[in-house]
């Protein structure tokens, strides 16, 4: 059986829930569309579909074909689209999922970038701090940080961020700049508290000792990254967070990095969509593109973030040491 002409009327009638409402949108008549449906049965030796002058509901023999016939018809569009993708300009919805400090911090300020190289990608961004199946939710790709959880998705790693200390010219003219870990236990500290999980973030550092992780009780949690931002910028404590998200308040003098002699310990980021035979052109596009928005390190602050974990990296091979355990009261 190869008629797929007849599997696309078949796929459009279930979604429009009528064969007049197919016919419109496939521009055949309703009596074309029924022979089609009609020569899909014989062919089948199945009935695909209950009728009556007042509804249309699918057999269960018509709801499984369904199930399949929409997969094979989306992995031949996706094969179509990924064959001719060096020719051709990719266009249509893609969906994507991100953290909203990452997707307000670094996605949104860039994408006047994405729609001038793709025009015909309609991108429809969700942010979202709570985990989530791609595959029931319908979504192309997401952005994750940090390490992830075992799944059948497959992981694309984008880029690496950095963490810094950062707290804002009038905090730290009222409370002085700590010049070390133990230092922090005398001053104010903002943190940020996981949404799903009600955890605190754990401060790491680097150091030519080695790894320091560091359980901070601080003065005030918050569940969203970019209100962690704008909590330090208000002079209510040290944060630490990636430089990516920080980056635009260093720029405009209303962060500081500070123990910059420490260098803390950043998180991989990573694009991950579902196992597909075919990754469509849309999805092969934004992969591209955000791999090159985030291996970027044109700020001064990232770059020079990135040459001193370079330097303690090369200290720490010539010098081994085991990890130690800190905590900031």
């Amino acid at each position: 059986m190869e008629d797929f002409s007849a599997i696309s009327v078949f796929v459009r009638v279930v979604e429009a829930k009528s064969f007049s409402a197919a016919a419109t949108h496939l521009e055949m008549t309703p009596s074309g569309v029924s022979r089609a449906i009609s020569r899909l049965e014989e062919s089948l030796g199945a009935r695909l579909f209950f009728r009556s002058t007042r509804s249309l509901r699918l057999t269960d023999d018509g709801s499984a074909f369904y199930s399949r016939c929409k997969e094979i018809l989306s992995d031949l569009t996706e094969a179509t689209e990924a064959l001719g993708y060096a020719k051709t300009k990719p266009a249509g919805k893609l969906r994507v999922a991100a953290s909203s400090a990452v997707g307000r911090a670094a996605l949104i300020p860039n994408l006047a970038e994405f729609e001038m190289r793709f025009p015909d990608i309609r991108l429809e961004l969700t942010m979202c701090d709570y985990p989530f199946d791609l595959n029931e939710e319908g979504f192309d790709c997401a952005i994750r940080m940090g390490e992830l959880a075992d799944s059948s998705l497959i992981a694309r790693k984008i880029g690496h961020f950095s963490n810094v200390l950062c707290a804002s010219p009038s905090y730290l003219a009222r409370h002085g700049t700590p010049s070390s870990i133990e230092d922090l236990k005398t001053h104010r500290t903002v943190n940020f508290v996981h949404p799903s999980t009600g955890k605190p973030y754990q401060w790491q550092f680097d150091s030519p000792g080695g790894r320091v992780s560091v359980d901070v009780d601080a003065h005030m949690l918050i569940n969203d990254g970019e209100s962690v931002i704008q909590a330090a910028i208000a002079g209510l404590g040290i944060i630490q967070a990636p430089h990516c998200l920080a980056a635009c308040a260093l720029q405009k003098g209303l962060l500081e990095i500070i123990m910059t002699d420490t260098i803390s310990t950043g998180s991989n980021l990573w694009i991950v969509y579902p196992q597909k035979r075919h990754l469509s052109a849309r999805v092969q596009a934004f992969i591209e593109w955000t791999s090159e928005l985030f291996q970027r390190t044109s700020d001064p602050q990232c770059r020079l973030v990135e040459q001193q974990q370079a330097a303690l990296e090369a200290a720490r091979k010539k010098k081994p040491a085991p990890a130690a355990i800190a905590a900031v009261a």
